[in-house]
């Protein structure tokens, strides 16, 4: 646990700065395949009883950033799929 979240904060927005790079270009799949493994390794180190908390909380933690990755990639008014949104 980071005892100062500002902290925690800025070295995540540091770390997946640097990782994105590596991900663009790739075809979505790979993408896909390399973030799963990063999560299973991630998965893999804790004692077994905590891995199903761990996966709901990441997947919550996910749901909850997705508004905000889209508003950053497509700006305020979202993904232009999203339904309501002028094309």
């Amino acid at each position: 646990m980071v005892s100062n979240p500002r902290v925690g904060v800025t070295k995540v927005e540091e770390l997946s700065a640097r990782i994105r790079p590596m991900l663009a270009g790739n075809d979505p799949a790979i993408q896909s395949a390399v973030i799963a493994d990063l999560l299973a390794m991630w998965i893999a180190g804790h004692h077994p009883e905590l891995r199903d908390e761990l996966f709901t909380q990441h997947i919550a933690l996910v749901r909850r950033l997705v508004p905000v990755c889209e508003a950053q990639i497509f700006g305020p008014g979202g993904h232009p799929g999203r339904l309501g949104r002028a094309q």
